[in-house]
């Protein structure tokens, strides 16, 4: 995916290719090489013979999902006599339910850049039971919601999607930049504003036009309270994934152990079976070990930490050297 700064470009390259082995299409690569052509990079991907038609019926839908990647081509060394390399482009085949761009047009202090909460995003929803299940109505929770990216984009995916952040500020400004957004695209919105609870104020929102509708909750409240915050939504405290970016001002393990501690158990509670969560943290202090031993601590959950899921690891800026993804699922 191209990048406006270095920065990100080297972000993504790195990410591109634990998120491409975790989705759907994963279960089918044989070999991944980098290459470049004309100028550009590329994941020159290769498929047995016997598993093609497979993975082609999936790539129109999946690819346009994945925030590491930006396009899908056949690749050809020649055709006929004339040598290759040469690509044949694959349409894509999804359509998002609000346009991508929502979770790049607001900018606020302290934002995760969205090409890599897309990736945290996607690695949730496939390492769980559902990936692409197009019975579920997939429900995303971001128990530390921030602005709203991680909500945003599960929108944009055609989940429903839940929030809950401490500071009301950020609440109520999220809430009128979700207003102000989809009046602007002309997007149906209906929105019910509760003042009044005594657990913490929450703004809810139907989107969509009649028969295609989906969820969108914002609630002002503590992360360990998640249940008391869902309560009185649609379908109720019960998600598919849970998405959580933790804080990363955080420099030593004790410092998060408490808000695991009591946060952990009630996620997990949260969770359907065959559920997921996925949290990404400043590992350039905290590391991955401590990190798991929190989860299996405080959660039956499965910690998913096969060589796959140990790939994520990558810097992000001169104070946070190394950020990483911690992956569990809910038998």
């Amino acid at each position: 995916m191209p990048q406006r700064s270095t920065q990100y470009a080297d972000m993504t390259a790195l990410l591109a290719v634990p998120e491409l082995l975790v989705c759907p299409l994963g279960q089918f690569v044989q070999d991944i090489q980098p290459v470049t052509l004309a100028g550009q990079e590329y994941l020159l991907v290769t498929i047995p013979d016997d598993t093609k038609d497979r993975y082609l019926a999936l790539l129109p839908t999946v690819l346009p999902r994945l925030g590491g990647l930006s396009e899908g081509y056949e690749y050809f060394e020649q055709v006929g006599e004339i040598p290759g390399p040469l690509l044949r482009p694959i349409e894509p085949q999804f359509t998002p339910f609000v346009p991508f761009e929502m979770a790049e047009a607001r900018r606020y202090r302290g934002k995760t850049n969205e090409t890599f909460t897309r990736v945290l995003l996607n690695t949730a929803i496939f390492s769980g039971r559902f990936k692409l299940a197009e019975s579920e109505r997939i429900r995303v929770l971001d128990p530390l919601c921030g602005g709203g990216t991680t909500l945003f984009l599960a929108l944009a995916f055609g989940y429903d999607a839940f929030g809950i952040e401490l500071n009301r500020q950020d609440v109520d400004t999220t809430a009128v930049f979700v207003r102000q957004y989809l009046e602007s695209e002309r997007i149906r919105v209906k929105e019910t504003d509760e003042r009044g609870r005594r657990s913490g104020r929450r703004y809810q929102f139907e989107i969509g036009a009649r028969g295609n509708t989906h969820h969108l909750v914002l609630a002002n409240g503590d992360a360990a309270d998640a249940t008391l915050h869902m309560r009185e939504v649609v379908g109720g405290p019960h998600m598919h994934a849970i998405v959580g970016d933790l804080p990363y001002g955080i420099q030593h393990f004790g410092e998060i152990a408490s808000l695991l501690s009591k946060a952990l158990p009630v996620w997990e509670r949260m969770l359907l079976p065959g559920g997921s969560i996925a949290l990404s943290w400043n590992a350039t202090r905290i590391t991955r070990d401590d990190m798991i031993a929190a989860l299996q601590k405080h959660t039956q959950l499965q910690v998913l930490n096969e060589a796959l899921y140990t790939q994520f690891a990558h810097p992000v800026d001169r104070v946070i050297k190394r950020r990483d993804i911690l992956v569990a699922v809910k038998a």
